[in-house]
């Protein structure tokens, strides 16, 4: 049943000229030469997206398709690339029964791309639908989730009828994090999203291996979830609550990363390459939480995180107009709604985190956000081991690895890295929100962080991927990249 390329000179060809930037075609199109045939032929490439690309499908058809799109952050314009396999209603079972062996074939023949799309209708590969998958994956589009985690009426047809991420039995993930039962697992949390009275579910490791399973349940709400932590182990949790607005009841799900000081330094040197593969199982929610103290998930933090990513807490930093939106997250990506605008910050609700020079922080941020500076990092901390009054730390260029040289382990650090992917000819920029929380900090400090990031949050995005942690050998070149093309989706 192997595939061969009919002309695979010229099939290449039409690739390089998709992936090229200095080439007009942004769209080549294979199928099969017959219904029957293992043959793989050139439908097609040209100018026009995925919108020109539809043209050359019908419902009886299989198609492979790669398409360029444009994705921008401010003032940056990144390219990205969607793989699309159509499989039309009336294509034959038996046809269909091939295709997905066929499809990774297929797929590594095409190359790297940052997002797959599998339709079986034209409506699923528009314009629009290509590039909001897109944006989902880097973050860079506002969407809001209903109440029973699904997409708001805002969002595309295409976009909010598409099935998620699939993953297939209990095998390995590519970082090498498994889920035991996996089915059973999806079935719970199918559950807990619907009228469930459950409103809590705890993931945890089995033993010392890397086998995500169900560790506990229950219908307490925050405080029953606190009990089930524990100190030695590590927890990955989804909370759900209700938030009212005026007469208005949402249901808002949290994702909470639990994450204890005294976890061994094996296994916290992998909870990096894990957490991809976890969020993305657990997704969607509205807001996450990373705690490493037991303080830091408590029922006021959850609601005031609530609040602050729904825009409907009492917290505005002075001369800046309310309303700033909040996160929702897929895959690992975050996005952000607006920052604060100029001038000294006045405490956020429930928070009490101040930012001394807002203007001054706020320049260094533009600064490694525009293509046309070097400066390629900002950090950010606080001004004394008992302060919330966060302060300009440094700013420079050297990227991952002169940042790194400032973090030690008694500080807490928010840095903003600027760096670039390459696939292929086409170069990417990418930014990086880092949440470094060393070791040997105020423990009174660790105990407030969780009321602090909401704000802190606010204040860097967008960013494409994050990372925290206390760990040094994490942040680093080869880690970032990693982590980057796993959001991406263009890791090996």
């Amino acid at each position: 049943m192997s595939l061969n390329f009919i002309d695979d000179g010229k099939i290449k060809q039409a690739i390089a000229e998709v992936r090229s930037d200095s080439h007009p075609n942004d769209w080549v199109l294979v199928s099969y030469d017959s219904p029957k045939s293992t043959n793989i032929v050139l439908v097609g490439s040209g100018v026009g997206g995925s919108a020109e690309l539809s043209r050359h499908l019908d419902p009886a058809l299989v198609g492979y398709g790669l398409v360029r799109k444009v994705d921008r952050i401010d003032d940056s314009e990144t390219v990205k690339f969607a793989y699309i396999v159509y499989i039309g209603d009336k294509v034959p079972i038996l046809q269909k029964g091939k295709i997905s062996v066929h499809a990774g074939v297929v797929k590594d023949f095409l190359g790297p791309f940052h997002v797959k799309i599998d339709a079986s209708s034209l409506d699923e590969i528009t314009d629009e639908a290509v590039l909001n998958r897109i944006q989902d994956n880097s973050g860079t589009r506002t969407r809001v989730l209903t109440g029973e985690g699904t997409r708001a009426s805002s969002s595309s047809p295409s976009d909010s009828s598409r099935p998620r991420p699939k993953f297939s039995g209990a095998g390995p993930k590519s970082d090498g994090v498994q889920f035991a039962n996996e089915q059973e697992l999806k079935a719970e949390i199918r559950e807990f999203r619907s009228g469930s009275s459950t409103n809590w579910l705890l993931f945890g490791y089995e033993g010392d291996n890397n086998v995500i399973t169900l560790v506990g349940k229950g219908e307490g709400g925050v405080s029953e979830l606190v009990d089930k932590l524990d100190d030695k182990t590590v927890g990955y949790a989804l909370v759900k609550e209700t938030e009212k607005i005026d007469d208005s009841l949402t249901v808002k799900f949290v994702y909470i990363a639990w994450i204890p000081d005294n976890i061994p330094r094996m296994l916290r040197a992998r909870l990096g390459t894990h957490s991809g593969s976890i969020q993305e199982f657990l997704t969607p929610y509205h807001v996450d939480i990373h705690a490493n103290n037991k303080s830091e998930v408590t029922e006021d933090i959850v609601r005031d995180t609530i609040k602050r990513a729904a825009g409907t807490a009492n917290r505005v930093l002075s001369g800046a107009p309310s309303g700033a939106s909040g996160s929702v997250h897929r895959s690992g990506v975050s996005f952000s709604g607006k920052a604060s605008a100029k001038g000294p910050a006045a405490p956020a609700s429930g928070a009490n985190v101040t930012i001394q020079d807002v203007a001054e922080v706020k320049a260094a941020l533009q600064d490694v956000r525009n293509d046309g500076t070097e400066t390629d990092w900002a950090l950010v901390g606080y001004d004394g081991p008992n302060s919330n009054n966060l302060i300009l730390l440094g700013k420079g260029t050297g990227g991952i690895d002169a940042l790194s040289e400032r973090l030690s382990s008694d500080i807490v650090g928010y840095a903003l890295v600027r760096t670039t992917e390459k696939i292929d000819d086409s170069v990417t920029v990418k930014f990086v929100w880092i949440d470094w929380a060393g070791d040997n900090i105020n423990r009174m400090l660790r105990a407030r962080l969780g009321t602090h990031s909401g704000t802190v949050k606010e204040l860097f995005a967008p960013y494409h991927v994050d990372l925290h942690t206390s760990e040094k050998n994490e942040v680093t070149e080869e880690h970032i990249r990693k982590i980057i093309k796993k959001a991406a989706g263009t890791a090996l």
